[in-house]
């Protein structure tokens, strides 16, 4: 077993596997050992008769989860690597790094996919060779506010940046599969993004720019189970809204785009919101409470956004860092806001 050290750096010129299952499931993971296991469990049921295999990264842990791989004998293809505290895009990286598979499906600890995901995500890679593909996320706490709110995000964002499924614009690292080669050429997920919020946005960027597809199935689904409180709400919407500016000063920086290109969301975004929650059957102090916590992650998001401009300045300015007000890197993913 490998570990130790932090995520490898992606080669260029790494070797496919020559004999190898035809897709390796790759999962980050950071403290979240019960997640993992109802997450591996859900693997366990898949229905692609092909070979398959999966690799857990576990991303510096504090509790070792060597014993993970033994315990599945027999019911999953399953190898768990270990490395130091790196962040969910270096933890992903290293599991390509690792992975035997043709193709490379994504998903995070605290999603359940359903049973016939993987194979609808390979039914659809080999229906559009060369293809970045994606599924849907569904909340499996429908109970909990913050939770509904943060999938709400995610719905609000999939019915604007994807509305061609076959010219999708963005997929969400919990949920898709590549080429592996493809994924190498790229050099995988960009690791200067140190805490999950907009790594899968700048990857879904630069797979856009190589001129390659995305596409978005909505039929492969998974089930994400992330309760937060409503300071683990907070924390995470500040993130992605740091996120959120490194991916735009990145995207400047290669020319691929700039957040004029994104306002388009912003712009239409009372609308959707209105048409999503007169959808819904909830009572009203529900969706009163979903736009509340709306409102709180547009302030949020903005907020991170700023912090993470002002953090940049200081920096270059060689003042005191706002980044030492944040947590340590997380492993997970982002809702691509």
């Amino acid at each position: 077993m490998a570990g130790g050290h932090p995520g490898v750096q992606l080669g260029r010129h790494s070797e496919p596997p020559i004999h190898g299952p035809v897709a390796t499931i790759v999962i980050p993971t950071f403290g979240r050992p019960q997640q993992l296991q109802a997450c591996l469990a859900a693997l366990a049921e898949q229905t692609l008769l092909e070979p398959w295999d999966v690799v857990v990264v576990d991303d510096g842990s504090p509790q070792s989860i060597e014993g993970l791989g033994p315990a599945w004998a027999g019911r999953l293809d399953l190898r768990v690597i270990r490395q130091d505290n790196a962040g969910p895009a270096a933890a992903r990286n290293r599991g390509v790094q690792e992975a035997r598979g043709t193709w490379i499906a994504f998903t995070d600890d605290d999603c359940r996919p359903e049973p016939q995901w993987l194979e609808t995500l390979v039914r659809a890679a080999r229906d559009q060779p060369g293809a970045l593909v994606g599924g849907t996320t569904l909340n499996g706490l429908g109970s909990e506010l913050l939770a509904s709110t943060s999938q709400m995000i995610v719905d609000l964002v999939y019915a604007h940046f994807n509305a061609d499924p076959d010219n999708a614009y963005f997929l969400a690292s919990n949920n898709m599969l590549c080429p592996r080669q493809r994924f190498l050429c790229l050099s995988g997920f960009d690791r200067s993004f140190p805490r999950a919020g907009a790594e899968d946005r700048d990857f879904c960027d630069r797979w856009r720019i190589a001129g390659w597809p995305l596409i978005w199935r909505p039929d492969a689904r998974v089930e994400h189970r992330h309760s937060q409180s409503l300071g683990q709400f907070i924390d995470l919407h500040i993130r992605y809204g740091r996120g959120a500016y490194l991916y735009q000063a990145k995207r400047k920086q290669r020319r691929s785009g700039t957040m004029r290109d994104d306002l388009g969301f912003h712009n239409s975004l009372p609308r959707r919101v209105h048409r999503h929650l007169a959808e819904r059957k909830d009572p009203i102090l529900a969706k009163l409470g979903l736009m509340a916590a709306l409102a709180l992650w547009q302030v949020t998001n903005a907020a991170g956004f700023f912090i993470e401009a002002l953090s940049v300045a200081a920096r270059r300015s060689s003042l005191p860092p706002f980044s030492r007000f944040i947590s340590r890197r997380d492993s997970g993913s982002s809702p691509g806001s």
